[in-house]
């Protein structure tokens, strides 16, 4: 037995040793054997772009060396830790920090945490209700009774958010628009999932910290030094911010570069919405105090509040999902500007 182990240890160390070696190359069917990957998958990683082969036989058989099995080794590890397929390739590429990617992650895990203790607070209440066979009405009324509750404390929340971030001078009607980039309030129907319940948590507790909410204040007086209000109605100025993003959301999807016409006039046409004039092209001044306002306000509690968002309004995903390639195109052309 102790011989059939050393065997096995051997093994293990010689490939090792053959990893080291940039000529040793494998197939895709050894490569997940060494991995504990499996086939389908590695093809698949392959697909979407995260690990290509090292190379691709003329037959059509995808071969890998040992720096393709690393790349692996640390993908399967951030996948075991439940980093999303996004989050890694952004991971790999530079584009995120790797301390800020896992800090995202630990938040992930402790809004995950407590949506599964508030779920198995509801079945601990439903088992040792008096209702016997009727315990699956018990679990739906109370349910409905949590989720109700939750809907009542999105609302206070909401209202005490909207009230100590924006200044008296910043009319209401805009502010949840100026906030999230949508309407909230067509975000409010049915009821709150477990981990939207958690996700509220976690907004209840940003906006107790007056810190957060000093920043996030001052973040918007800021705002309003640079930009215009609008002078059209909030009905209108959303539907041309809708027309605005599904431009954009359109060019990301077909790969379009921040450099684009079509990334860079989409920018232009947004930017107008905050100028007191009505026609393009935007001022370069203007331009240029609206962009550093813009990505100097990218900061990590606005970007905590938008991932807890984006638990608690699912809608928003792909409104959100646009914003990388959008804050990409206005530092090309702010770039562009420095430059002349």
């Amino acid at each position: 037995m102790h011989a059939k182990a050393r065997n096995r240890l051997d093994t293990t160390q010689n490939q090792q040793n053959d990893l080291t070696t940039v000529e040793v190359k494998f197939s895709i069917g050894q490569v997940s054997k060494m991995t504990g990957s499996s086939v389908p998958t590695v093809r698949y990683y392959d697909e979407i772009g995260l690990l290509s082969p090292a190379e691709i036989t003329p037959g059509g058989h995808r071969v890998y060396t040992a720096e393709e099995i690393w790349r692996l080794k640390l993908i399967l590890t951030l996948r075991y830790l439940n980093f999303g397929i996004d989050e890694i390739k952004r991971m790999l590429a530079g584009d995120i920090p790797v301390d800020r990617a896992i800090e995202w992650q630990i938040e992930a895990l402790d809004i995950q945490m407590r949506t599964l203790a508030s779920m198995k607070s509801i079945l601990e209440q439903t088992k040792q209700s008096e209702d016997g066979n009727d315990s699956l009405s018990y679990m739906h009324e109370l349910i409905e009774s949590i989720s109700a509750d939750a809907l009542e404390r999105e609302k206070f929340i909401l209202e005490k958010m909207f009230s100590s971030v924006f200044p008296e001078q910043f009319p209401v009607e805009w502010r949840e628009i100026f906030l999230l980039g949508v309407n909230v309030s067509s975000l409010l129907e049915g009821n709150l999932s477990a981990a939207q319940t958690a996700a509220l948590d976690e907004l209840e507790a940003m906006f107790n910290d007056p810190q957060i909410v000093r920043e996030m204040k001052q973040d918007v007086m800021s705002f309003l030094e640079v930009v215009h209000l609008p002078k059209i109605s909030v009905e209108m100025w959303t539907a041309r911010m809708l027309k605005n993003h599904k431009q954009l959301l359109k060019a990301a999807e077909q790969h379009a570069t921040p450099d684009s016409p079509v990334v860079q006039a989409n920018i232009q046409e947004y930017v107008l919405l905050f100028t007191d004039v009505d026609e393009l092209p935007v001022s370069q001044s203007f331009f240029r105090r609206f962009a550093e306002w813009l990505l100097s306000s990218q900061t990590e509690n606005l970007e905590r509040f938008r991932r807890i968002c984006l638990i608690l309004y699912p809608g928003l995903q792909t409104y959100m999902k646009t914003n990388e390639l959008f804050y990409q195109g206005v530092q090309w052309k702010l770039q562009q500007l420095d430059n002349e």
